[in-house]
This record gives structure tokens, C-alpha cells and sequence, in this order.
């Protein structure tokens, strides 16, 4: 302790504990010091709490937040994966003769529920290898689906169900991303880097249509291929680890952490020191069901000692078993069920609301809809799904931008209201002639194709539908997994629930070519009944959230636990 006693002002300068034993110990000296008005010195800096927990509200000049937007994107890169996965279904129709409905169903189930073993295992891989090598695996996941893809092309259906199965699993496992930079990003501009996600997400869907609609499909195949060995190559060279995983290990691999989180600020030592700071103020044992923390009438320095690191990894390996073994069994407290409900809620009406199926088999639900059931007349397969991917990618981006001003619950409320005002439109005045699912399509123009005018009322209120849903629905739900969960039990409640909506989106998709075949009453009848289901399944979702899901823009962690734990 120094003292200056010409200002009467006091500093505590104290060592950085790394053991997980002696954190609670180290929060514990810090705050207490903190209580009486004094600062503590990290790394040769003198800080205080109360600047540090306004850090916040900082703005980074774009010089020292340039590296954590490079490694952002890197690490999106990823996203464009499921993007790419949603339209390869309607870009496969065009090479290969379907028999049956089942065909096509199957392929898209396949994807889908492999993608939800990948999204409920990437949580233990991350934590088992860490953040980097995970995001590796799932490249490693990807690669093979399309290294499957460009050697088999289409000749066995068998092989193409295993590329698709590959994919799924690499697709589930993308969260990871997300993950990842919630951890490397700053308080300031953290909501603005997680909202990426949906922007890299429509990217990939115009991304794979406009190579459908540009190259043969060995081509497209392969150069999917080369795009994810480049973007693998990009997460070896420009992601460091994250500092958040490596702490977890203490003095070990503590300056490894501590060259991850300088890449992360290489030239504000400032800010370097309060994010370190921050790291070891917030990080909370892993465990605290099996291991109480040490307090500091159990500690002293004398009683400090040397652990044998291979004794304590295998201490650590069975302490986590035993965490996530605990976090399943035991019953949990209402700032978990609760938030748990609500989302599963959320997840259901959004596969529910018919976002998916229109994003998967987007080409035939168009063409049904406006009523073109001569490939030779109307707009081609994938003059279609560029239209679409464009129209996606700009409605992100606004919802991106307006995401930090107005916040995700509006956004998400006016989504839905969206999706069930077209979807109505739809059912309403959808064309007499709509067949049921339209499973060939051609790539090439026919130069003799005969132009027919497209009714003008359903054809607004797809596109409005497709819009709508891209603008929240679409991608919301997955990010306020992040948000409204509580940090101790966000990996397994958080893992559950994704491999939750996944499940439901491989029911909903393997049932709707068979919902929209049925012939209800003739005609376009089969479709104004999935339109209907749509809209009254938006505006039920649009009402829940306004009801139940609190705004998560601009509150703390503490605040919205808060919001469910009272009665």
C-alpha cells in the first residue's frame, strides 16, 4: 500500500491471482479495498472500480477497435456456412431428377438434424479444446461435406446424404462464432459485433445463389470448398485464443491470456488493462456446486502452494463432468427457468411461423404461390432466389443498424407483425391455379420462354413475408440466447435450447413438401392453408413477445436476472 500524502489519496497495489482456488480471495482483497474509497495498480496502471465498470460507455477511436472487428468477421466467416446450407436444397433441384417428395424432404431433414447434434456438442468442445481450435473443428466438419460434394457431384444419393449430414453437423457447430466474440468483443460494441450474425448469414444465402445462378454445379461445389480452406486459413493466421478460455487455467497458460487479449488491444494499454482487469474481476468458478469458494478468513499467504498440473487438469476434467452432470439434475433457480421458458416459447412459434420452410424451399413455395406452374413461363429458379437473397441481405443490414438504437424486443415484435400481415395477403389472394410443391426447375432461359404478368398481391406479400422474417424472426431468437440467460448456466441451458429449435425445424421441414402436396379443396387450396397457419402463428408470436420477452438494450446481465427472479 502507498500513500500520498499530499493529495491524501491511497493506492493498493496487488498481485494477480491466477489459481482458481485463490480468485474469490483476489475479488474478495479487491473489493473490500475498493469500499474504502481506494484504487488498485494493475500491470503498472492505476485504476479505479468505478471508472472501470463505465467502460461501457467508452468509444474507441476505429485505429484501437480495428483488430476485434477483423477478428469478428474472421470469425463470421463461418455464418455463411448455414446461409449457404438454408438455399443448396432449391440450387440442387436443378441437377437432380427428384422421384418423389420424399427425396427432397429428406435431404433438407438430414441437414437440419444433424445441425442440432453439432449445435448441442460444440459447448463441450469449446470448452474442452477451446474457443479457436473448436471454430477449426467445425471448418474440418465442413470441409469434408464439400470435399464429399465436389468429388461425387450428384451421381449417389447415398453419398449426398453423408455430405449433408457433414454439413449439418458443421453448421450446428457455427455458433461457436458467436460465442467467440462475445468474448473477444468490448462492452461498447459488443451488441453492434453479435448483430453481425445475421448479416453473414444472408451473405451466405446470396452468396450460394448467385454461384448457382453463375456456374455449373462442379464449380459451385468446389469453389464452396476453397472458400471454407481459405476461411480455415484465415482463423489459423488473425484469431488468437480466447483470453476468457485460457484464464480458466491460471498461472498455467496465464500468458497466453495475456498475449491473446494484447492482439485483441495491441495499442491502448489502457483499455488493455481494464479489459484484463475485467477478465479477472467477472470470471466466476466453474464449479461451485462441488467446491466452495475459498474466503479470506480461509486464506492466508503462508497457506499458498504448489498443485501438480497434471493432478489438477484431471481435478478440473472431473470437476466439469461433475458441473454439467449438476446442471442438468439438480433444479434450477427461476432466473433460469424462467428465461428457459420463454425461449423455447419463442423457438416454437418461430419454426412454427413458417420463416424456414419459406427460406428452404423458397423457388417452389414462390412459384405455387403466384400460380407459374410451367417451368417455361415467369421468372427463372434463380433469377428468383437472387431477388431473394438480395432483398434478405438489405433487410439485415437495416435491422443491424437499428438493432443498438431501438433494441431486439421491437424489432422482433415488428418482424412478426410483418410476417402475419403478408402472410394473410398470401392466403387471402393466392392464385387458383397453385399446384402443390413444384420439385423440377431449369437453370437455363429459354430465349422462347413466353412473359406472363405476375399477380400483383400475393406477389407482395411473399416478398414482404421474406423480408419481414429476415428483419427478426429469422435470426433474434438464437442471439438472445446470449442475452437473456444467466452466465452460469448459458452453455447447457443455452446448448439445450438450440438443439431444441433445431429438432422442431427438422419436424416442420420434413412435413411441409407433404402439408403443401395435400389437395384441399382444389387449386391453391393447400397453400392459402399454410398461409393462414403462418399469420396466425406470427401475430400469436408477436403477442407472446410483447407480453413476456423483456428489452435487453442497454440493461446489465444482473438486470435482466433481475427481470425474471421477480415475482
Amino acid at each position: 500500500m502507498v500513500t500520498d500524502g499530499g493529495s491524501g489519496t491511497c493506492t493498493f497495489s496487488t498481485p494477480l491471482l491466477f489459481e482458481n482456488n485463490y480468485s474469490s480471495f483476489a475479488s474478495q482483497h479487491r473489493t473490500a479495498a475498493i469500499s474504502h474509497g481506494i484504487q488498485y495498480q494493475s500491470n503498472g496502471i492505476v485504476i479505479n472500480r468505478d471508472e472501470e465498470y463505465n467502460t461501457a460507455n467508452k468509444r474507441l477511436s476505429w485505429t484501437h477497435l480495428s483488430p476485434q472487428i477483423l477478428v469478428s468477421i474472421v470469425a463470421f466467416m463461418l455464418v455463411t456456412q448455414p446461409g449457404i446450407n438454408m438455399v443448396y436444397s432449391s440450387i440442387f433441384m436443378n441437377h437432380y431428377e427428384f422421384t418423389d417428395v420424399s427425396e427432397l424432404s429428406w435431404l433438407t431433414g438430414i441437414l437440419v438434424l444433424s445441425t442440432s447434434i453439432g449445435a448441442i456438442t460444440i459447448g463441450v468442445i469449446m470448452d474442452l479444446i477451446g474457443r479457436k481450435n473448436a471454430l477449426l473443428l467445425t471448418c474440418a466438419m465442413l470441409l469434408i461435406s464439400w470435399l464429399i460434394a465436389s468429388v461425387d457431384g450428384h451421381e449417389s444419393m447415398s453419398l449426398f446424404y453423408a455430405c449433408r449430414f457433414f454439413a449439418g453437423i458443421g453448421g450446428g457447430m457455427t455458433i461457436g462464432s458467436v460465442i467467440y466474440v462475445s468474448e473477444i468483443a468490448h462492452a461498447s460494441y459488443k451488441q453492434v459485433l453479435l448483430s453481425l450474425n445475421s448479416v453473414f448469414f444472408s451473405v451466405g444465402v446470396l452468396f450460394a445463389t448467385a454461384l448457382g445462378s453463375l456456374f455449373p454445379w462442379h464449380v459451385v461445389n468446389i469453389t464452396f470448398l476453397i472458400y471454407t480452406a481459405v476461411t480455415m486459413a484465415l482463423l489459423v493466421v488473425f484469431l488468437p485464443e480466447s483470453p476468457v478460455w485460457l484464464i480458466r487455467f491460471g498461472t498455467v497458460r496465464a500468458h497466453e491470456a495475456r498475449c491473446s487479449l494484447k492482439r485483441i488491444y495491441p495499442r491502448n494499454d489502457q483499455v488493455f488493462a481494464e479489459e484484463w482487469d475485467r477478465i479477472m474481476h467477472v470470471w466466476r468458478q466453474p464449479a461451485p456446486c462441488y467446491r466452495p469458494p475459498i474466503t479470506v478468513q480461509d486464506c492466508t499467504l503462508t497457506s499458498f502452494r504448489v498443485v501438480n498440473p497434471s493432478t489438477h487438469d484431471r481435478g478440473k476434467r472431473r470437476g466439469r463432468v461433475r458441473w454439467w452432470w449438476w446442471c442438468w439434475c439438480t433444479p434450477q433457480p427461476t432466473s433460469v427457468t424462467r428465461p428457459a421458458t420463454v425461449l423455447a416459447v419463442v423457438f416454437l412459434l418461430q419454426q412454427l411461423s413458417g420463416c424456414y420452410p419459406a427460406l428452404f424451399y423458397s423457388v417452389p413455395v414462390f412459384r405455387s404461390v403466384v400460380g407459374c406452374t410451367d417451368t417455361k413461363t415467369g421468372p427463372s429458379q434463380m433469377d428468383t432466389l437472387i431477388a431473394f437473397g438480395v432483398l434478405r441481405l438489405l433487410t439485415s443490414v437495416v435491422a443491424c443498424t437499428l438493432s443498438p438504437h431501438i433494441g431486439r424486443r421491437r424489432l422482433l415484435i415488428a418482424s412478426a407483425l410483418v410476417m402475419a400481415c403478408s402472410a394473410a395477403l398470401v392466403a387471402a389472394t393466392c392464385s387458383p391455379t397453385a399446384s402443390p410443391l413444384q420439385l423440377q426447375f431449369q437453370y437455363d432461359d429459354d430465349p422462347t420462354k413466353t412473359p406472363v404478368s405476375l399477380p400483383l398481391l400475393p406477389l407482395v406479400g411473399i416478398v414482404a413475408f421474406a423480408c419481414g422474417s429476415s428483419a427478426g424472426v429469422l435470426v433474434f431468437p438464437w442471439t438472445l440466447v446470449g442475452e437473456l440467460l444467466p452466465v452460469t448456466s448459458r452453455a447447457v441451458v443455452g446448448a439445450a435450447l438450440v438443439s431444441f429449435a433445431y429438432v422442431l425445424m427438422f419436424v416442420v421441414l420434413l412435413a411441409f413438401p407433404y402439408f403443401i402436396a395435400v389437395d384441399v379443396g382444389g387449386g391453391g387450396g393447400s397453400v392459402a392453408v399454410a398461409f393462414t397457419v403462418f399469420a396466425a402463428v406470427s401475430l400469436t408470436m408477436a403477442v407472446y413477445v410483447y407480453v413476456r420477452l423483456p428489452e435487453t438494450l442497454g440493461k446489465q446481465c444482473d438486470e435482466i436476472e433481475r427481470q425474471f427472479t421477480d415475482p
